[in-house]
């Protein structure tokens, strides 16, 4: 098999913690080539730290010195677009972070140029690559829980990743943190709803501070058949990944992070009966607790960000459908743009 030649645009923290290791952890399906960022210094040191051979500034020059299979883009999302075009123009695969762009517009220019070179665009759609998510789609898919009548997703960032600092990037997104936090509750709710038809946002801000108006959300999205209601909180000192998915027959009751789902059931409230579920509870969480410790300790069990390079790559390798394909990134902005419109429009444009 012939290894496919990456190069990493961006070298953040993202691209440091989790692309980086993705990639050397499959030396036998790629090469690591190079690595770009404006700030020189901090590509070569990432470069240097990554053993990987060569360091730029600028993207269209590595585009032009090396020859890549697969560009991986790690930069803000404003500037996602007109990064990626450029790379698409030199015959080149993308996956990138979400949101694939800021505007459908954009997503739609990057989907075009691809089309026309004959290249794959994915997006990392990553909390859709955890086992607990997996597990839940195929159980909702299958027709476990009964007819799937709706879901409520809570996420919640540590205000010392986002709000705290002022000059983040973040803040400068359209609807700002919605803008980050936004096509994470898009591509989740996606997974169930067929479409999803309006937004409504409610905000209130806790923390005060001048350069974000509003540090606490909940949204409602109409879906054409069922519900998805979505608390967004950005004022905790901790992080949090959970999900309820509502059926006719049973409930799921996911903790995407520690990876655990628990199917609840519960037709009686006489103590017998909630005896018995409380331990049918404390069996599915003891099953899980131990595959993933496993998992951990063996690195058998791929999850997120990591499962989404794997895939991507394999696509390229046999020619198939990325994980995420172009349209479901766009589709998760178009579901951005519409919160963003109604925050807007009831709170005032950012």
């Amino acid at each position: 098999m012939k290894k496919l030649n990456v190069g990493i645009v961006g070298c953040g923290m993202i691209t440091k913690e989790r692309h980086i290791p993705a990639y050397k952890r499959m030396k036998d399906k790629v090469d690591l080539k190079a690595v770009c960022d404006l700030n020189y210094d901090l590509a070569k040191e990432t470069a240097k730290e990554g053993n990987i051979p060569k360091a730029y500034k600028d993207s269209s020059e590595m585009y032009e010195k090396e020859d890549l299979d697969i560009v991986d883009i790690c930069v803000p999302p404003q500037v996602h677009a007109p990064v990626a075009i450029d790379a698409i123009e030199h015959g080149c695969n993308i996956i990138m972070e979400k949101p694939m762009a800021t505007t459908v517009k954009d997503c739609k220019k990057m989907l075009t140029a691809a089309k026309k070179k004959g290249v794959e665009v994915c997006t990392i759609h990553n909390v859709r690559y955890h086992p607990a998510f997996i597990k839940a789609k195929e159980m909702v898919d299958n027709g476990k829980i009964g007819e799937f009548i709706g879901m409520r997703i809570l996420l919640s960032t540590p205000k010392h990743h986002m709000m705290d600092m002022k000059d983040h990037w973040y803040h400068d997104l359209p609807g700002g943190v919605l803008g980050e936090t936004g096509p994470h509750i898009g591509y989740m709710s996606l997974a169930f709803l067929d479409e999803i038809v309006d937004a409504e946002v409610f905000a209130k801000n806790f923390l005060g501070y001048e350069w974000a108006p509003h540090d606490e959300f909940r949204i409602e999205l109409e879906g054409k058949d069922a519900m998805s209601s979505v608390t967004l909180s950005y004022t905790t000192e901790y992080w949090a990944a959970k999900m309820e998915l509502l059926g006719t027959k049973k409930a799921l009751f996911l903790d995407v992070e520690k990876m655990l789902i628990n199917e609840h059931g519960l037709d009686d409230l006489d103590y017998k009966s909630i005896g018995k579920s409380a331990v049918s509870d404390l069996s599915q969480l003891s099953k899980d607790i131990i595959s993933n410790t496993v998992g951990a300790i063996t690195g058998s069990k791929k999850a997120g960000t990591d499962k989404v390079i794997e895939d991507f790559v394999q696509s390229i390798h046999e020619g198939t459908k990325p994980p995420v394909t172009g349209k479901e990134g766009l589709e998760a902005v178009e579901v951005v743009e519409k919160i963003v419109d109604n925050y807007n429009e009831k709170y005032g444009e950012r």
